[in-house]
């Protein structure tokens, strides 16, 4: 595949160095040569300094010939520009990223062909729509949708007191249509087997059917669904995390440093209480009492900003905490300090746009743990080995598992003596070394 990539900053040299390691013929363009030269240093791709929005750039680049260009600069601007000029050169397809709402009114954080552009992905609603699954969630860290939101993927901690401790996965009862996907101790990724027992601090995917994963989330952390939410930030991701609570009768408060911004959020938000001051403000977090709360949610600009609140609210007894991170480099660091879940927008939108990159493989694909595994959504067709036989009798690779299957709308989490029929979607989660040897099972067998 050819690929066009506009802007290096941080989403733009992880895209890039992601899709020159998977061998396709990358060109990486930016205004700044010095950003060029830090993503040479690391990955062996063309490089052409300039302005991206530019057609005389984009026609030296190729972008009429690109399967896809990618627009992922700082403005927002130039990303709408840069998209717009390589379609009209003759680009397959195009994705820009924008980050303001300015050009988007739709709350799900994706638009599609928007101004005849392909993809539009807002990172900030992408990540507010993640923060507000967790705040409904009952202890999870993240909530993944998957097959239409038939399935989904609950990412949980184990703490000391959970019920499934030191017990051998086999002998758990698990709720039904559901199933432990993958284990993370000591930052490694592993796809458990029935003898593999679960420790305090483990963290755990888990895979089932719409509806039946609260259970699950009961059984492993024994948390509940959060009733009061503090916000600290009311710029893109705050506002549109309040707009997304305050339908489920959450309590939501939230803090706003700049006098106006807040007075219009109290104007737009009638039913969250707005609060003009310092999140970093202990005696502001003890008057408004945010020990209280059950979620305490720091979305400012300043990764800063949202390090200190998390910490203070931490102080002050909230029951949970969640944090943006606007350099991935940094989300280790908020959760060795005791920050409960770590969201970063640029990782957000680096995944969905190499969602999109794989499209033509794949009907969906979301990244875990950096890379170390991955769940794919994939097809059965007519001649795929993984047809027409029974599960138990696939020899599935180990370091993957079979998650989920969806047969003619209707989605289970599959049994051994279970057969996958053409025409099927399956959900497998797979680490990284073991990816190649799952797709081959779904190729289309020669005759």
């Amino acid at each position: 595949m050819y690929v066009v990539v506009v802007g290096m900053g941080e989403v733009g040299r992880y895209v890039t160095q992601v899709l020159q390691g998977e061998q396709h013929d990358v060109v990486a363009i930016d205004s700044d040569p010095q950003a060029l030269a830090r993503v040479s240093e690391r990955a062996d791709v063309a490089t052409l300094a300039g302005y991206g929005a530019s057609l005389d750039l984009l026609r030296k680049a190729r972008a009429q010939e690109a399967d896809l260009v990618v627009a992922v600069t700082n403005s927002d601007e130039v990303n709408l520009l840069a998209a717009l000029a390589s379609k009209h050169l003759g680009a397959r397809r195009t994705i820009a990223r924008l980050q303001g709402k300015e050009y988007s009114d739709s709350a799900e954080g994706i638009q599609y062909g928007m101004l005849g552009i392909d993809v539009v992905v807002n990172p900030r609603i992408l990540v507010a729509q993640e923060m507000a699954k967790i705040a409904r969630s009952h202890g999870a860290l993240d909530v993944l949708g998957l097959a239409g939101n038939r399935i989904e993927v609950v990412h949980l901690e184990l703490p000391a007191r959970s019920r499934v401790l030191h017990k051998p996965l086999s002998s758990l009862s698990l709720p039904e249509q559901t199933l432990v996907a993958a284990v993370v101790r000591d930052r490694e990724l592993f796809v458990p087997g029935g003898a593999d027992v679960l420790l305090p601090g483990d963290r755990v995917y888990a895979v089932g059917r719409a509806g039946h994963m609260e259970a699950v989330e009961e059984q492993f952390c024994g948390g509940r669904e959060a009733a009061r939410v503090c916000i600290v930030g009311g710029g893109v991701v705050g506002e549109a995390l309040a707009r997304l609570l305050a339908p489920f009768g959450v309590q939501v408060l939230v803090i706003e440093k700049d006098r106006v911004a807040a007075e219009r959020l109290a104007v737009a938000l009638p039913k969250v209480t707005v609060v003009q001051g310092d999140g970093t403000n202990l005696t502001l977090l003890e008057e408004e009492q945010v020990g209280d709360y059950d979620l305490f949610c720091a979305v400012a600009h300043e990764d800063e900003v949202n390090l200190m609140s998390g910490l203070l609210a931490k102080r002050v007894g909230t029951r949970r905490t969640v944090c943006l991170a606007h350099r991935p480099d940094y989300m280790g660091i908020y959760r060795k300090l005791g920050i409960d879940v770590v969201l970063s927008p640029r990782q957000t939108a680096s995944d969905h746009i190499l969602k999109w990159v794989r499209q033509t493989e794949l009907k969906s694909l979301t990244i875990l743990e950096g890379g170390q595994a991955e769940i794919l959504e994939l097809e059965a067709t007519a001649r795929s080995r993984v047809v027409g036989t029974p599960i138990k009798r696939l020899n599935f690779p180990r370091g993957a598992i079979l998650g989920a299957v969806i047969s003619r709308g209707l989605a289970r989490v599959p049994r051994g003596d279970d057969v996958i029929n053409p025409g099927d979607t399956v959900v497998v989660l797979t680490t990284a070394s073991t990816r190649s040897q799952v797709e081959r099972l779904f190729r289309r067998r020669m005759l």
